[in-house]
């Protein structure tokens, strides 16, 4: 079996960043992905960017097979797993597990120190052995709906579940978790859909912490 390694890309990496974004694409629906554009844009070192996005992509032997996309948020402590993904051609050999130990790995140190969790959501297009592998990894799921809004219809909501790995027990200080949802959701699908989808919806998001 060839090593598998995953390496984080620069901006500047021109060619391996647009071999990247072709595999994401065929990786996701138009509901689930968010534009290259965007994540061209968002990767490029800004002082005004407070919470960086690391764009991994993982090889097997010298081919790139997939990646994954993560949102450092060092405010709370957290890491949020937008993406994990494998090329479409080589699913089912169990790459996708192998990349998310590696991205775990590099993303239990954050600029703040240790990390509290790493967050990842997952909607039903995932399938059920992805679910499965994520639990045997160690992720917890949240029993509640996860209301993502889709990026290429307006108006439309996706069902999905949030899940978390948990790197230690203990959160950091003043850490909140209904203030974590609602800022990455309101992040990612803007304030309006979080205060129609997830509002109503974060009180159960906090019992398996209580």
């Amino acid at each position: 079996m060839l090593k598998l390694t995953v390496q984080l890309l620069r901006h500047t990496e021109r060619r391996k960043l647009a071999e990247y974004l072709k595999i994401y694409q065929r990786s996701f629906n138009p509901d689930e992905r968010v534009s290259p554009q965007i994540l061209r844009r968002v990767i490029v070192p800004s002082p005004a960017r407070v919470n960086p996005v690391h764009l991994f992509a993982a090889y097997r032997g010298d081919r790139m097979v997939g990646g994954a996309c993560t949102l450092v948020l060092p405010a709370f402590s957290v890491v949020f797993g937008s993406y994990i993904f494998v090329n479409p051609e080589l699913r089912g050999q169990g790459l996708g597990v192998r990349i998310l130990r590696q991205v775990l790995h590099h993303e239990r140190r954050g600029p703040q120190g240790w990390n509290y969790r790493f967050y990842g959501e997952v909607t039903a297009g995932s399938g059920d052995p992805w679910h499965a592998a994520l639990t045997k990894a160690g992720f917890q799921f949240f029993p509640a709906l996860w209301p993502l809004a889709s990026y290429h219809q307006s108006g439309k909501i996706v069902a999905g579940k949030l899940c978390y790995f948990p790197y230690r027990s203990e959160p950091p200080r003043r850490f909140s978790q209904p203030a974590l949802l609602m800022y990455i959701h309101a992040l990612f699908y803007g304030p309006d859909s979080t205060h129609r989808h997830l509002l109503p919806r974060l009180k159960r998001f906090v019992a398996l912490d209580a």
